[in-house]
């Protein structure tokens, strides 16, 4: 057995701080009727100096079945026996749900499965080079996914967003929670829930700061008796006051056993704009495979 894995946009492997060899398969951003392939045709910084530029809220078109397709075919081509796709979370895309299926009648004498990794970002990212750490060690499909899954049982992630515009208008959050914000200037804490893969509501705070430091509260109550974590701060060009929260978590969260910073991928950043700080940890006290 010989097991590929491959990845979406969405979860930031693109820009992640560790060597990886996920391929990936591409997102389309909508710019009103212009269609930008994500990595290819536009990457962050450049997409985020856009989002500035406009009024336009872009929308974004999952990889397609062609493309997800071609991924598999260079594994199959490589002697490999499954593939396993890890998809941004069924809680937030439909699209993956289905593709197992789909994949069946595209491609012959190959595997292909797919893990709803409850998640996005580099916390997805994490989840497929976990599963790749685990495939070069000769792990099958099912002791991957066991992994994975106690993996992502052992994850969080808390975001403050500075427009909820975003969220709203693209249907990944409440549009009566996005009205509340915006008229009572309240800055929510944004959960991504690991049991259902969807962006809620956590707590409303009066300001920015407050809703920072709350973040810190949270994470450092839910990790507090963790030995071991890897702790990331994410942003969308805000990256000035993203490195002051990681000096500030490598100053206070002892059991850190890695930190990164990292910019949340344009995928990602069409739906929740700029301006978004997010503090994630993933404990790795019991993994049967060192993740750093």
């Amino acid at each position: 057995m010989k097991i590929g894995i491959t990845s979406d946009c969405s979860s930031g492997l693109e820009y992640a701080p560790f060597e990886h060899h996920v391929k990936i398969t591409r997102t389309t951003i909508h710019f009103n009727n212009e269609e930008l392939i994500d990595g290819v045709d536009i990457k962050a910084d450049e997409f985020y100096k856009r989002l500035k530029e406009t009024d336009i809220v872009p929308t974004t078109s999952a990889p397609s079945l062609g493309e997800v397709v071609k991924r598999v075919e260079e594994y199959k081509n490589e002697g490999c026996t499954d593939v396993i796709h890890f998809p941004i979370s069924f809680g937030l895309s439909a699209y993956g749900e289905n593709l197992a299926s789909a994949i069946k009648e595209e491609v012959e004498d190959i595997n292909f499965h797919v893990f709803n990794c409850k998640t996005a970002c580099l916390m997805e990212g994490y989840c497929a080079h976990y599963a790749q750490i685990l495939a070069d060690k000769g792990y099958s499909v099912d002791e991957i996914f066991a992994e994975c899954n106690k993996l992502i049982s052992q994850m969080g992630a808390f975001f403050v967003v500075d427009d909820l515009k975003y969220l709203v208008k693209n249907g990944r959050l409440n549009a009566v929670a996005g009205f509340i914000g915006g008229v009572v200037k309240i800055k929510p804490i944004l959960k991504l829930k690991s049991d259902t893969g969807t962006i809620d509501v956590h707590e409303k705070v009066r300001t920015r700061n407050k809703a920072i430091q709350r973040i810190y509260e949270l994470v450092q109550e839910d990790t507090k008796n963790a030995k071991q974590v890897i702790y990331m701060v994410l942003h969308s060009a805000c990256e000035d006051d993203a490195k002051q929260i990681l000096a500030e978590v490598k100053e206070h969260f002892t059991n850190g056993v890695r930190f990164d910073l990292t910019t949340i991928t344009p995928t990602v950043g069409a739906h929740v704009g700029c301006g978004v700080l997010g503090l994630a940890y993933l404990v790795v006290d019991d993994l049967k495979e060192k993740l750093y």
